[in-house]
């Protein structure tokens, strides 16, 4: 039978070209860690671990599939791709633990007060009773996106009683841990009765710049908002209004419209803002199960079998999980 050239981007994931290969001897997987290395060796591959960019793209004359680094697969979705018969899948479930915890780090860094606290400590201040701490029990959380990191989200804020809205336009029913379930047209009432906002949706044209003025102005003044999803869902000037005037409490982010983030931004000297460098995805674990999804994608594309988590690139979400 034909071999079938696998080319794995830049990324630890590089560093698995054997167990790449033990998946299949059909497999012949070679590293592109630059791309002057991708554009060489795509044009006659088949399969390529990585966030294809539209130029080396071009230059595949066999492509049959394109699996995501990652969850996200958005910087793929460039014309050519989306009419192509080209195949895209993502990683998701593969990073929920470490996405959930993250986005529950960023929660309890600001409710606890720790944030305010680790900055005192760089004084060597000793100061009780300097910063309102808050309890999440018995809060209300507003969960933006029922995705498998959003899920993971609703399992540990259930975990710590907290009531759960979740606004998702692909779900029917709510799951386990959901109170409340309602369609993007029921946002902003869902806003409005929320603790705490968490932003787990991927990006789209339909979720860009979804988080806007108007949601501010719906939400609570206590209300504190997460973002572990994508920078742009959030607009970043209005939010840094909205933190500013006091519409909200304060924002836990993770990612943001400009990677990395300018150190001319606003919300770097905002005290009551905790930021991360988009590494809420990170964790021995996590690289672990990546790995496990790449191999298991790998042995159902040589076995003919269907893909997990193939992503319909005209809607930009996944449709098939598994």
């Amino acid at each position: 039978m034909q071999d079938i050239k696998l080319v794995v981007m830049s990324g630890p994931w590089a560093e698995w070209l054997d167990a790449f290969h033990a998946v299949s001897p059909r497999l012949k997987a070679v590293a592109a860690p630059t791309s002057e290395d991708l554009m060489r060796e795509i044009a006659d591959a088949e399969i390529v671990i990585g966030r294809v960019p539209r130029e080396a793209f071009l230059k595949a004359e066999k492509l049959r599939w394109a699996q995501s680094n990652g969850v996200g697969f958005e910087t793929m979705l460039y014309p050519e791709m989306i009419e192509s018969d080209v195949a895209i899948t993502n990683t998701a479930g593969a990073l929920d633990a470490p996405m959930a915890e993250h986005a529950m780090a960023l929660i309890l860094s600001y409710t606890r007060g720790i944030v305010f606290q680790e900055r005192l400590r760089a004084e060597h201040t000793w100061a009780r009773g300097t910063f309102a701490a808050h309890q999440i029990q018995d809060k209300t959380a507003c969960v933006l996106g029922l995705g498998t990191i959003g899920r993971a989200v609703v399992k540990r804020l259930v975990a710590f009683d907290v009531r759960i809205i979740a606004v998702d336009a692909q779900v029917a029913a709510p799951p386990e841990g959901v109170d409340r379930l309602v369609q993007p047209d029921g946002m902003l009432d869902a806003l409005a009765q929320a603790d705490i906002v968490v932003v787990a949706l991927p990006l789209t044209d339909r979720t860009r710049g979804l988080v806007n003025a108007e949601c501010f102005d719906r939400m609570k003044q206590s209300a504190y908002l997460v973002n572990v999803g994508r920078g742009p869902i959030v607009n970043e000037t209005d939010l840094i209004d909205a933190l500013k005037t006091e519409k909200i409490a304060g924002a836990g982010l993770d990612v943001f419209e400009q990677e990395p983030l300018p150190t001319s931004s606003p919300l770097w000297d905002m005290p009551n803002v905790v930021i991360a460098p988009h590494v809420g995805g990170q964790s021995a674990e996590g690289f672990h199960n990546l790995q496990k999804v790449f191999c298991e994608n790998l042995r159902r594309y040589t076995s003919g079998e269907p893909l997990m988590n193939v992503v319909d690139k005209r809607q930009g979400y996944v449709i098939q999980k598994g």
